[in-house]
């Protein structure tokens, strides 16, 4: 069962409300009931067994619709109403209309936690083999500092993936990248994260594959310029489903992510993120926005998603020791990748993967080592486990 409750309120007190009771519980997705369109999608993009409507006594009909529209695209939610104050027929309207309960804000708090786990618990086999699949295929790669620069890492990383897993379809989104670039690589992709947002319907595989051209065999480019608007609200909600169905298109999407916006990013995806690749130079001030990024990450995230620390510019003589950084982390880090400056400025200005260049450099075999490690020999692995126990 998803551990996500859709919310459908217009009323700030009612948000504030739904929050402050049941957000320890649950993740809560918070939309408007301007667009019957995106609630319904976002209903089927987080699999949730439980969708909250709020109910305004001048405004019924409203409330009424969006029932309507759950009840048909999703059957197998649950529907539970919340409203300030209702009056017995709008009740039993809301009743008809397929709610299991309704919550009164101004009595029910107390009470407002255990009712919506009930029908969570009844939603739940109902759901059973119908609900969405939860892919481990979305990694974000983002830093401890603005100044760590992401983009050469993750031109380089997805491009080791590709070449690692020559069967795996992958797009790589740069989510914060100049106009026809993504990473340092040339995109000449003309549609963006952006117009794939604000198209506001469903994204296939045909689409995907005539709109976005392949960078290497299975290596898809897709780049983009949102602020942190695009991370909120009803805007929120709408990458939230463009990224769900770009992901279900992909073996892995990976999600290049400023600095600046990675709170807003794991607000939006949550649960559904899979791998977090968090960047920091062997700086003190680094090291500690580090630690303070992976104990916020954990309030988002799901315990299954792996956290690896990568310090770029490693240098074994300097100060500040491995061992130090890591006593300030409380864990290893996961990776350890040299400057080599020159090779770096030749695959920056050629728009090409450092593994290109005529040179063979320390960099390009530290993260191979580390890609064939924690993503192919443990996928493997996994998928061992799982035919062992299909056969047992």
């Amino acid at each position: 069962m998803s551990d996500t409750i859709i919310c459908v309120a217009d009323d700030v007190g009612v948000r504030v409300w739904l929050e402050r009771v049941l957000e320890p519980d649950w993740n809560l997705e918070l939309v408007s009931s301007s667009d019957l369109s995106r609630v319904s999608r976002l209903v089927q993009a987080t699999g949730a067994a439980v969708v909250i409507v709020a109910i305004d006594e001048n405004e019924a009909s409203r409330a009424l619709k969006v029932f309507s529209a759950v009840q048909k695209s999703c059957p197998e939610a649950h529907l539970v109403g919340v409203s300030q104050r209702i009056s017995q027929d709008l009740l039993l309207n809301i009743m008809r209309a397929g709610a299991r309960d309704c919550l009164i804000t101004g009595v029910d708090a107390d009470s407002a936690r255990e009712r919506v786990a009930r029908v969570a618990s009844v939603a739940a086999p109902a759901r059973g083999a119908s609900s969405r699949a939860i892919n481990s295929n979305i990694t974000i790669v983002t830093a401890a500092s603005p100044v760590v620069d992401t983009r050469f890492f993750g031109q380089n990383f997805v491009h080791e993936l590709s070449e690692s897993q020559k069967d795996k379809s992958i797009l790589a989104l740069d989510s914060g990248s100049d106009p026809n670039r993504t990473f340092y690589f040339d995109n000449l992709n003309r549609l963006t994260l952006n117009d794939l947002v604000s198209r506001g319907d469903n994204v296939d595989r045909t689409f995907v594959e005539t709109a976005l051209e392949e960078f290497s065999p299975g290596l898809r480019l897709l780049s983009g310029q949102l602020d942190s608007k695009a991370l909120e609200g009803d805007a929120g909600a709408d990458l939230y489903i463009t990224i769900t169905q770009l992901a279900s298109l992909f073996d892995h999407l990976v999600i290049r992510v400023e600095a600046d916006h990675l709170g807003g990013w794991l607000r939006a995806l949550g649960s559904d993120v899979s791998n977090i690749m968090l960047l920091t130079h062997p700086a003190v001030d680094q090291i500690q926005s580090s630690d303070d990024i992976i104990k916020h990450a954990s309030d988002w995230v799901s315990e299954r998603c792996r956290v690896f620390v990568i310090v770029d510019g490693f240098e074994k003589k300097s100060n500040l020791s491995l061992s130090d950084a890591e006593k300030t982390l409380g864990r290893s880090c996961d990776l350890l990748i040299p400057i080599e400056w020159r090779y770096r400025l030749d695959a920056i200005n050629a728009g090409i993967p450092i593994s290109l260049l005529p040179a063979k450099t320390q960099y390009e075999k530290s993260l191979r080592s580390f890609v064939r490690k924690q993503f192919i020999e443990k996928e493997k692995g996994f998928s061992s486990l799982i035919l062992k126990r299909a056969s047992a």
